[in-house]
């Protein structure tokens, strides 16, 4: 465990001496489901019978059901409407700010939404936590329930520090010399217009070192702030209330390299030198989303790219900026919709045994959203409302419980599928889980 995040245990410790927590039998699923209208608001008053839930394309009876906001998704109580009243936070917000990727416009509009947010804030039934991951991961401010500690340190030096933006600008100028290094090439091989004569193919293998060694240098730290981000995750499971991660990042590729071919690339599209068949790209969020999963950590990820603009090598299907916007609150490449759009009465994909978790065509950012039944913010240019949009869906969702009739222990993934009888309502819900073995 990393040392950093006991501190934040200590704190959240707090929230399980309060109360005691009856585990559900680990052959029950809970999905926590939220219900807007059209207008993005959210939806009271609905009952059990009002919704239908699938599990691998077959309809699943409803065996609990939570109006209101639950403040345990893992706690039968939860489900109860005569149960004691909640005496300890409901509901834990962690922000968790990718300071590997963002560049400092990306910091300063991020603090400045931050700490909007905060300073309107009212002191209630929930706790946050501000931690930022990258070459480190730092605890910025353990679990608190207080606003105004999270405005305090929105505005210390130790958040500005975090967010120093200096290695988003190593990378951009890496990218942009591999860029001037093309631009130079072009004039005297052509770059395709014309056959490249031996001299040429051969500087096209120095190239292919040099760029394989540039984008090499980022391997450790992004599987670093995977690892970190992991370990988030992990301890944000444990806790005995409602749990909401919202991931603040530029954007990144799971695979450095890709962004850095994808630079060649826009020069050199039919070399096969440049072309990356890895599949392991999905791999390294695999462990993330299964916890979330398992213990319905919903995920919101917020590009802090003002108006969402493109990296300089835009990867395509893993870049975050590569994705746009489909029905059920989550967005899907190849649309050009913004992915907070809502619509559509049913949560998932068309496929009900589609298992997102292995898609090589889904952004690292889009995926982590869309599998737990959180919202991908595409488009950056109102981060405040974004903010204020996860902290409200946190706030105010139903809890479907059911005994999967496929009783088989097998490991393998169960694609969920949530729908509701008024067809001009929108929901959002976790995507599936892994049986148990």
């Amino acid at each position: 465990m990393h040392p950093r995040l006991i501190l934040v245990i200590a704190a959240w410790s707090l929230c399980a001496q309060q109360d005691t927590t009856i585990r559900l039998d680990v052959q029950q699923v809970l999905v926590p489901v939220v219900v807007t209208d059209k207008k993005g608001h959210h939806v009271s008053g609905l009952h059990a019978h009002d919704f239908q839930i699938f599990e691998d394309g077959v309809q699943q009876e409803i065996a609990s059901f939570s109006s209101g906001t639950a403040g345990s998704v893992d706690d039968i109580a939860a489900l109860s409407k005569s149960a004691s009243a909640h005496t300890g936070p409901r509901h834990t917000f962690v922000i968790c700010i990718d300071t590997l990727h963002a560049s400092l416009a990306s910091a300063a509009r991020t603090r400045e939404a931050l700490e909007n947010l905060f300073d309107k804030e009212k002191p209630a039934d929930a706790q946050y936590v501000l931690i930022g991951i990258g070459r480190q991961l730092q605890v910025l401010q353990a679990a608190t329930s207080s606003p105004l500690a999270i405005l305090l340190k929105l505005r210390g030096a130790a958040f500005q520090n975090a967010m120093g933006g200096l290695d988003a600008s190593a990378l951009l100028a890496q990218l942009q010399n591999i860029g001037t290094r093309m631009g130079e090439f072009c004039k005297r091989c052509g770059c395709g217009t014309r056959p490249n004569q031996g001299s040429c193919d051969s500087e096209i293998d120095t190239l292919k070192q040099s760029v394989d060694a540039d984008a090499e240098r980022w391997t450790a730290p992004t599987n670093g702030l995977l690892e970190q981000f992991t370990k988030v995750v992990e301890e944000l499971a444990k806790l005995p209330t409602g749990r909401t991660l919202i991931l603040v990042s530029d954007g990144f590729n799971l695979n450095p390299k890709r962004e850095f071919y994808a630079a060649v690339s826009a020069y050199l599209p039919n070399r096969p030198q440049f072309k990356l068949n890895d599949s392991s790209n999905a791999e390294h969020l695999r462990e993330a989303l299964k916890v979330a999963s398992e213990h319905n950590v919903t995920i919101d990820t917020v590009d802090s790219r003002g108006g969402a603009t493109a990296s300089l090598a835009s990867a395509g299907s893993m870049d975050a900026s590569a994705s746009g916007g489909t029905g059920g609150g989550y967005s899907m490449l190849g649309t050009n919709r913004p992915a907070t759009t809502r619509s559509g009465p049913v949560q998932s994909t068309p496929d009900p045994k589609a298992n997102p978790f292995t898609s090589q065509e889904s952004a690292p950012m889009e995926q982590l959203a869309r599998s737990t039944g959180g919202v991908h913010f595409h488009d950056g240019s109102d981060m405040l409302k974004q903010f204020r949009s996860a902290l409200a869906d946190g706030r105010e969702y139903y809890v479907l419980a059911y005994t999967p009739k496929n009783k088989s222990r097998d490991g393998k993934y169960r694609s969920i599928v949530v729908a509701v009888a008024d067809k001009k309502l929108n929901l959002r819900a976790k995507l599936g889980y892994w049986a148990p073995q």
